[in-house]
């Protein structure tokens, strides 16, 4: 009886014992490890999780991290009860997913989502169809339907193949992610054949018919894309003429459009009218116009096709407006006509006008009409015709008989030749080395700045500045002023008073001792309102003024 009740005792503590070591049942794929006799076979010592043990079983998952591939070869996944937790019943999913399933960041698997990748659902791509090596899985009991490995990367693991194998290039050559259609990084120019002209702007079901393959039951039509004839032009077009020139199209055409003619291939050079020059480059149909006979019979003359832009400005002069005069076949410009051929006329090209470009002077003329020409004859050749007078009439009483030549040459505008003493001012001493604009200085005459000629007063002190502050201005009024007569004692040669003789022009007269007195010795500087000046008048003469007693000798005799 009491070995009874032992054995008992026995088995009731063994019962809780057992619950302390397995808190619950294994999940189903792991049911066979069921039993304390095989807790080693997942634990190691202090309940510790072995993820050698999970991978002693985990054959093609320890196959994958031995590679360097997928998941859980990156470090922070190697301990496996961080996701995978057990001893939770036979149907609790095994995975657990920190973030949500929603939010794994796949791009950790070494397969970055992209695209329309990315709005899928994860059992949209992890279905057992699309399991690459299903054998294999098979083979380790792997439930197809519940795994997430065993994709390729490769799009036809998982995409039907449009093309039904008539490229060899990966599918990314071509497409991207973001959708099948269109292909945005397929470039025709990388085929062997380029697309030019007008092929560019063709719809690819033009040369690419559909297809049907009915042992396709969910997708029977297709483009073709391989296996095309395409060497020649009448593999695609018909031939309007009927191979009279044979089946080298590009003889005379090119994918710019049937009516663009390769000009090069056809030697104009053997008509009666060689191409020359932009007559090369001139569309076909803008001499042999539509409607018309090819052969043209009159061309002998360029008006004979080119209107005459010159309105008969040239019929009669001596070649008769023969436009080879001027021009070439290589363009109205520039022209032919030379500075040499110029002078022949009765306006010689001098000086800088042989700088002038020829439009400066020859302008057009009605401009925008029909009448719209450029003007090459004048009514007269006057520097006036073409010059604006920047005098103002100032100096028409010279200009009237000599022209502007009376001043200027053609060489340069500044380059003056004027002969002053015409004027009622004669240029003498210094004055023939003043530059014109310090004496006709630039105003504003009618709101057209020029320099002044005329009314000009001529005056010294109209230049120049009275040293002398008034010391010898008269009575009389010039120009409402008084006047100061500078030629009474200066020329203009300088400014040294030669003029001046002191026993002439001055009430005290030199004579004695004083002539050999400097004039500064009487004549004192002095200063007026910060101005600095020689005192000349009005003076002192009294002896007394200018001698004073010896302070060394203290008697009467002057110094």
């Amino acid at each position: 009886m009491k070995a009874q009740f032992f054995v008992v005792l026995i088995l009731l503590l063994s019962l809780p014992a057992f619950a302390q070591l397995s808190p619950g049942k294994l999940h189903q794929s792991h049911a066979d490890l069921e039993g304390l006799e095989n807790c080693s076979n997942c634990h190691q010592f202090k309940r510790k999780i072995s993820a050698d043990n999970c991978l002693d079983c985990h054959m093609i998952l320890n196959n994958r991290i031995a590679s360097g591939r997928g998941l859980h070869a990156n470090d922070e996944y190697n301990e496996c009860e961080k996701c995978h937790i057990e001893h939770q019943g036979r149907d609790y999913d095994l995975i657990y997913w920190p973030d949500g399933k929603d939010n794994f960041k796949h791009e950790l698997t070494g397969y970055h989502l992209e695209g329309k990748h990315s709005q899928l659902n994860c059992s949209q791509c992890h279905q057992s169809q699309n399991i690459t090596n299903k054998a294999l899985f098979l083979e380790k009991k792997k439930d197809l339907n519940k795994t997430l490995l065993g994709l390729d990367e490769d799009c036809l693991s998982c995409h039907h193949d449009e093309h039904r194998s008539q490229f060899t290039q990966e599918c990314i050559t071509c497409h991207t992610m973001e959708g099948w259609k269109p292909a945005k990084k397929f470039n025709h120019q990388n085929t062997h054949f380029s697309l030019t002209g007008k092929h560019q702007q063709v719809d690819c079901v033009k040369c690419h018919p559909q297809i049907t393959d009915n042992k396709y039951n969910a997708h029977p039509s297709f483009s073709k894309y391989s296996n095309l004839e395409y060497q020649n032009c009448i593999n695609c077009h018909q031939d309007v003429h009927n191979n009279k020139f044979g089946s080298n199209c590009e003889s005379c055409h090119n994918t710019s459009g049937w009516k663009t003619v390769n000009h090069n291939q056809f030697d104009h050079n053997r008509t009666s009218f060689p191409l020359k020059g932009k007559h090369i480059t001139t569309a076909c149909e803008q001499c042999h116009l539509p409607g018309r006979p090819i052969k043209i019979n009159k061309y002998d003359r360029c008006a004979d096709c080119h209107t005459d832009y010159h309105k008969n400005q040239f019929t009669k002069t001596e070649h008769i407006g023969n436009c080879e005069q001027c021009h070439t076949e290589q363009g109205f410009t520039p022209s032919l006509f030379t500075i040499e051929k110029h002078n022949n006329l009765d306006f010689h090209l001098e000086g800088s006008h042989k700088a002038v470009p020829c439009i400066a002077c020859h302008k057009k003329i009605n401009t925008g009409t029909s009448y719209e020409t450029i003007q090459f004859h004048y009514p007269d050749k006057k520097c006036s015709s073409c010059h604006k007078d920047p005098h103002n009439g100032q100096v028409n009483k010279f200009t009237s008989q000599q022209g502007c030549e009376a001043c200027h040459s053609v060489a340069s505008w500044y380059t003056i030749n004027f002969d002053h003493n015409q004027t009622k001012f004669p240029l003498e001493g210094r004055h023939k080395n003043v530059s014109c604009a310090q004496c006709h200085v630039e105003e504003d005459l009618s709101k057209n700045k020029t320099y002044a000629f005329v009314n000009l007063v001529s005056d010294c002190q109209s230049c120049h500045n009275d040293v002398h502050l008034g010391q010898f201005r008269e009575d009389q009024l010039v120009n409402g002023n008084n006047h100061t007569n500078c030629d009474r004692c200066h020329t203009p040669a300088n400014w040294i008073a030669e003029k001046f003789e002191h026993n002439r022009d001055a009430s005290f007269k030199l004579d004695g001792a004083h002539q050999s007195v400097p004039c500064n010795d009487c004549h004192k500087e002095l200063s007026l309102k910060g101005n600095k000046f020689r005192l000349y008048k009005p003076l002192r003469s009294d002896c007394k003024f200018c001698h004073t007693p010896s302070k060394k000798t203290n008697d009467t005799r002057s110094n």
